[in-house]
């Protein structure tokens, strides 16, 4: 069912996610902490990667079980290697506790933020893109 869901939704999808994936990949601002760890860059850019997708997704009227899933195919397109496709995941279907979750909906959220933005043919990203980076942990591997 979800792949019926997500060929009906493609045509609403594809336009926001281009549009919006625009918008952020010009000029993506890397947290210090990625700055010096190519490991943690590819991990921030998943999150981010992630995230657009997913918010694209529900923006064109998808299910999360939908959403999620475009998400996870589009990390495996990029190929980051199992582990920081892993982690990348988690942090979006991993939630084992409240600061898990709040750490993934202050991803979610923004990129939410941005695609209305976009939609709306208005605003600046650049202060959210910078707010993403601040706010980005990384993580072990």
């Amino acid at each position: 069912m979800i792949i019926f869901e997500i060929f009906k939704k493609s045509r609403s999808f594809e336009p926001i996610l281009k549009k919006t994936w625009q918008r952020i990949s010009t000029d993506i601002p890397y947290p210090p902490l990625a700055e010096d760890d190519p490991r943690q860059k590819l991990l921030y850019f998943g999150m981010l990667a992630y995230a657009a997708v997913f918010e694209s997704a529900l923006a064109a009227g998808m299910s999360t079980s939908a959403a999620h899933y475009l998400a996870r195919m589009q990390i495996g397109k990029y190929k980051l290697g199992k582990p920081i496709s892993r982690a990348v995941a988690d942090v979006f279907s991993g939630h084992e506790s409240d600061e898990e979750r709040a750490y993934a909906e202050f991803f979610l959220t923004r990129l939410a933020g941005i695609i209305a933005m976009v939609r709306a043919g208005e605003g600046d990203v650049a202060p959210i893109m910078r707010e993403l980076a601040q706010g980005f942990r990384g993580a072990t591997f």
